[in-house]
Parts: structure tokens; C-alpha cells; sequence
């Protein structure tokens, strides 16, 4: 398997994994009836970007390699 393919793979699995962890604990805290501290909004963006980048990064890279050429 080519290495940009590995690479682009791990970034999007990274991400799907990042999803699934977040829908976890965003079940368990409705649940539980817990919530967020005033202020944490930053931190919210962050997670709800952060597995998107990982997924984009992942696309990117692979285009990036097929139209490259890489090994």
C-alpha cells in the first residue's frame, strides 16, 4: 500500500474515532444532566473542528498523492 494512502487513511479514521468519542460523551453528559461551564465555547468550536480538520487533512493528502504520483 502506497504511504500517502496510509497516511490519508490514519487522518480520517483518526477523525471518524474523534466523532464517535465525541457523540459518546455527549450522550453521557445529556444523560446525566450535566453542563458545560459559562464560558467554554472556544473549547466546543475546538472539539467540533477538530475530528472535521482530521477528516479534511486526510482528503487532502490523498488527492494530493494520486495527483502527484507519490509511491
Amino acid at each position: 500500500m502506497k504511504s500517502y494512502v496510509k497516511l490519508s487513511s490514519g487522518l480520517m479514521l483518526s477523525g471518524l474515532g474523534a466523532i464517535a468519542l465525541e457523540r459518546a460523551i455527549a450522550g453521557g453528559m445529556a444523560s446525566g444532566n450535566i453542563h458545560l461551564p459559562a464560558g467554554s465555547g472556544p473549547f466546543v468550536s475546538v472539539l467540533a473542528l477538530t475530528p472535521l480538520a482530521l477528516i479534511a487533512a486526510g482528503v487532502v493528502v490523498y488527492i494530493g498523492g494520486a495527483v502527484l504520483g507519490l509511491k
